[in-house]
């Protein structure tokens, strides 16, 4: 797949929430570069930062990017940690018979709510780069600058998850739509009514034709 490609010069990345021209990644690197009590780096900035370098309004579309991202995520794990536990608990029931209110309304919130998913952008939907660093070093061999860089993945990660969230619920609900198929049209009705569990059969598998659209759309989404 070809990545969305910018030249930029390092040097003038800014910091996520910092909009002034005067302070860049490369003039904080040893800010944001901090260490765990183990060692290991936790960089305050992304690829996708990186790649967005110059381009302020991109920067700041890619902030709001990252807080749905965060909420989005949150709300699924939410899920699947219910879903672990129904498939621990070993009952007669899977978790598609048992959570699908909560199933319906998180794809209804996807493809009803106030986010429209179809507009983010492949790249900003999962991670297909790391950071990396170029150092420069001295004659003794000591380092005395380092510079970050895009290093590509061969396959895209997960990353902040909005793909592999959205592709999550869609799984989910189809799982919904094949177990009402199995148990007959009256199963999600409280009455047992073969006609209101058709209304419901129909507006799921219209939702969940609106969810592989977006998903579709998202990978399909790979300017800048």
């Amino acid at each position: 797949m070809n990545e969305p490609h910018a030249e930029t010069d390092p040097s003038s990345i800014r910091e996520e929430g910092d909009l002034s021209p005067e302070k860049s990644i490369a003039e904080n690197g040893k800010d944001s570069e901090k260490q765990d009590p183990q060692g290991s780096q936790e960089l305050e900035f992304d690829y996708v930062d990186l790649m967005l370098d110059g381009d302020l309004k991109a920067q700041v579309n890619y902030s709001f990017v990252k807080a749905v991202a965060k909420a989005f995520d949150e709300k699924v794990r939410l899920l699947e940690d219910a879903e672990e536990k129904v498939n621990g608990d070993e009952g007669e029931e899977s978790f598609a018979e048992v959570a699908v209110p909560e199933i319906e309304a998180m794809a209804q919130a996807v493809t009803e709510g106030c986010v429209d998913f179809g507009k983010i952008r492949f790249w900003e939907s999962c991670e297909t780069a790391e950071i990396a660093w170029e150092e420069s070093k001295d004659e003794e061999g000591n380092v005395v600058s380092r510079a970050p860089y895009g290093n590509p993945h061969e396959e895209p990660q997960e990353g902040n998850r909005i793909l592999a969230n959205l592709e999550r619920i869609a799984d989910w609900l189809r799982e919904v739509h094949k177990t009402h198929e199995e148990k007959g049209m009256g199963w999600v009705s409280p009455y047992g009514c073969p006609e209101d569990g058709q209304h419901a059969y129909d507006r799921r598998a219209t939702c969940i034709a609106e969810l592989d659209g977006i998903v579709e759309k998202v990978k399909g989404n790979v300017d800048l």
